[in-house]
């Protein structure tokens, strides 16, 4: 289905400022806090909501996206050709005049939204960059044009950089993502089947596929063949019994006059991609909404996870701190049933002997705890532990495909918050369970109602 449009009061911009202040003082008072103690992902910073609504172009490198752009903007702003123009991620906007700066510049400057983008390293930086045009199409949207995704089979693809995370951070602070597809390469292998099943995972409300390029068909059964094929593929890639809703599109140009194909409802459907991108300030507050959403839960599994580690581990050290105290309750109980069979003098002696074994019970004890922990922890299974800690929603069926989601999309912080602790995990108190749930099943709806988006999905 294409993403809906928004409702009249996320239009007001005293609106959208609201919701945008109300959520950053969630970040900042909740999540913020519990999260560090979690070493979970930190809030997006204040410049990130503040930033421009954002599209995001994704495709190979001949699927269109440069033309769209420029066709979206009314003038070149991207090259565009067959064979492989560009390498590297550029940020569209708008700008007092025409002007370009490369990555460094982007990142550093802490008015910009863009600067997290250094923590993927400087390769990335280096092939960063942002042109300001002087255009009114550009008013109140940036457009990120990305570098064509490569659709090797052997997944021999080195760009010395995380290209699936940086789409994926992208794709996170997007509101609408735009996804291209070329008649000649509708396959979905490679870095198109990463990004797919990875980097998009989640955010499919505000993902448009586009077949693009349709005017290049000879005859209507050219036409269906290629879309067949596309719709075969991506009924491979995207795990859901109705595929989405897939836009066939072309660009007016001179050359698409003489197709072999009819075109007229191709321009509509051309036309209703345009009222998307153009509809992303209008979206961008729903977004922002979201984005918190999915961040408190998340961050809920992530402490769940961990705090049931940290009360089997406890658990573990109660039962042998009673084992050592019920070694020494036997010991002594031991010491008085002699007592009563010796005389003073062989008192000292039953004494010392008591209290060597004694002594040697409670270092089995304790040696026995130490074995269990490092086995416990050297054969620690997450997926396992998740499974402890949510056995009942998972039993029940309560939400469990959208808990095993958020659980694959936390697990490796998990495991790197626990290696950053060496292993030590934290209780989650009960005053931050009950702020996450009120945070999550009160405050964000009434926020979503405020923005008059109506329930979270």
């Amino acid at each position: 289905m294409s993403p809906a449009a928004t409702t009249e009061p996320a239009d007001r911009p005293d609106v959208v400022a609201e919701v945008e202040a109300r959520a950053r003082g969630l970040y900042a008072d909740a999540l913020g806090p519990i999260g560090a103690r979690f070493d979970f992902d930190a809030p997006p910073p204040p410049a990130e909501t503040r930033g421009p609504p954002m599209v995001l172009l994704l495709g190979n490198h001949s699927s269109g996206k440069s033309s769209f752009i420029n066709w979206v903007v009314g003038e070149e702003v991207q090259r565009t050709g067959i064979a492989p123009i560009d390498d590297g991620f550029t940020i569209i906007t708008r700008g007092p005049e025409r002007d370009a700066k490369d990555g460094a510049a982007v990142v550093t400057n802490p008015d910009l939204p863009w600067g997290d983008l250094e923590r993927f390293g400087p390769t990335l930086v280096s092939h960063l960059r942002l042109r300001l045009v002087p255009s009114e199409a550009l008013a109140q949207v940036a457009l990120v044009d990305s570098p064509g995704m490569i659709d090797a089979a052997d997944q021999r693809v080195d760009r010395g950089y995380d290209f699936a995370g940086v789409v994926r951070w992208f794709a996170e602070r997007a509101d609408v993502i735009l996804l291209l597809f070329d008649p000649d390469k509708p396959g979905t292998t490679g870095e198109t089947l990463s990004v797919l099943t990875q980097s998009l995972s989640g955010l499919e409300h505000k993902l448009l596929i586009i077949f693009n390029k349709v005017d290049r068909f000879g005859s209507m059964r050219d036409y269906a063949r290629a879309y067949g094929a596309l719709c075969w593929n991506l009924s491979k890639a995207i795990p859901r019994k109705d595929l989405p809703h897939i836009y066939n599109t072309y660009l007016p140009t001179e050359e698409a006059a003489g197709s072999g194909i009819p075109l007229d409802d191709f321009d509509k459907q051309r036309d209703e991609v345009r009222a998307e991108v153009m509809r992303a300030p209008q979206r961008k507050v729903d977004n922002v909404v979201s984005r918190l959403h999915q961040h408190a839960k998340r961050l809920r599994v992530h402490a769940t996870v961990i705090d049931r580690l940290a009360r089997e581990r406890r658990a573990m050290a109660l039962r042998y701190v009673g084992l050592a105290l019920a070694a020494l309750l036997v010991g002594w109980l031991a010491l008085q049933v002699a007592g009563l069979f010796v005389g003073k003098d062989g008192q000292t002696r039953l004494l010392l002997w008591d209290l060597a074994l004694v002594a040697t019970a409670l270092a089995a004890v304790g040696g026995m705890y130490a074995w269990e922990r490092r086995a416990h922890a050297r054969e620690l299974s997450l997926d396992a532990l998740f499974e402890r800690a949510y056995a009942r929603e998972l039993v029940l069926g309560d939400g469990a495909e959208d808990l095993r989601a958020l659980w694959a999309s936390v697990r490796e912080r998990v495991r790197r918050a626990l290696d950053a602790r060496g292993g030590a995990p934290v209780r989650l108190r009960r005053s931050e369970a009950r702020r996450l749930d009120r945070l999550i099943g009160e405050e964000i709806k009434a926020l979503r109602s405020r923005a008059g988006q109506g329930p979270p999905a």
